[in-house]
């Protein structure tokens, strides 16, 4: 497992889940495999944040997030 933490394009479903990704590629989703919230550090002014745990069609596993009321998405992490 890798820790990423950068900006990546992303586009998404018309329910606003990640359809495919860039990074060093486009990656198609597969599937969503888990998905939740989190509260972020609260005492330092970060917000919620969205996680989405991801399948894509070549059998990689991803996790990219996106804070409440942004439209950027995130790598967070890449299992290997």
């Amino acid at each position: 497992m890798a820790l990423i933490g950068k900006p990546v394009p992303v586009e998404t479903d018309e329910r606003g889940r990640p359809r495919r990704f860039f990074w060093r590629r486009w990656h198609r989703v597969r599937c969503v495999l888990d998905e939740w919230r989190e509260a972020g550090a609260w005492w330092e002014g970060e917000g919620e944040r969205w996680v989405v745990r991801l399948l894509t069609e070549e059998g990689g596993v991803f996790e990219l997030e996106r804070a409440a009321g942004s439209a950027r998405w995130v790598l967070y992490k890449v299992y290997d």
